[in-house]
Order: C-alpha cells, then structure tokens, then sequence
C-alpha cells in the first residue's frame, strides 16, 4: 500500500509501525531514557519505540516534550519518524528537534491504514507500507 502525505519535516525512514489510537505526547508517555512507552491500561505499554515509526491521530503535551524528544533521540531511543493524520505544533517541533520525518495531511488516515508490526518505507511525501518494501 503507498500513502502521500503532507512533509512537515523531510527525510527517509524505515522502520516497523507502532500505531496508537490515541493523541501522543512525548512528556509523560515515553520514557526519553529506555524509549518505552508508558501508557498505563494500554496493549503497547512498555513497547520500545526506538528506530519504529510512531503512527497515531495527532500529538498533545506541553512545550516540555521537544526537550524530552531531544532527550530520547540524543540517546538513540527515539522513534525513527512520525505520521499522523493532523499535525499539532509540539508534535512537528518534536519531529524538528530529533530530525526525523513527519507527514501528516494523508487522504486516507494512517491510523486506520497502518497496523502495528508492518514495515514501513518513508522518502520525501510518499509512505509505502507491507512486509515486503
């Protein structure tokens, strides 16, 4: 499946999906020194997040979470990319501080669209995902 999406920050990526169906915040619910998320109650709880690709709805937090991104990805724990289905402001700083790839805008939503565990392929505004890309 290939997706097109808008680049917030540019790049390529490739990594396994990790997909949450919930808004995202890197204060709180992603510890910047394991790269576990913490998400209490929730199937991926403890699920390392390091070099995946972080699939979910939109980010939310404080002006605290780029720091803590920068934590993470300075300690090679952070995500290797980010998509969502609308960009919020600290989301896309996130993505800026750990210069990773973030799109957001797709015409169809990558929540719904991707699993967790499939591959994914990003390079410049296209998405490919499946186990074979």
């Amino acid at each position: 499946m290939k997706l097109k999406g808008r680049v917030i920050n540019g790049g390529k990526a490739c990594g396994v999906a990790v997909v949450l169906d919930q808004p995202f915040s890197f204060i709180g619910e992603l510890d910047p020194d394991t790269g576990a998320l913490v998400l209490e109650g929730h199937p991926l709880n403890g699920h390392v997040l390091a070099g995946e690709v972080l699939v979910c709805p939109t980010g939310k937090g404080g002006t605290i979470a780029p720091f803590i991104a920068y934590a993470a990805a300075h300690r090679g724990v952070g995500p290797a990319a980010i998509l969502c289905d609308k960009a919020d402001p600290l989301l896309c700083e996130c993505a800026l501080v750990m210069d990773v790839p973030m799109l957001d805008g797709f015409a169809q939503s990558p929540v719904a669209s991707i699993a967790t565990g499939q591959v994914v392929r990003i390079v410049g505004d296209e998405v490919t995902v499946g186990e074979d890309t």
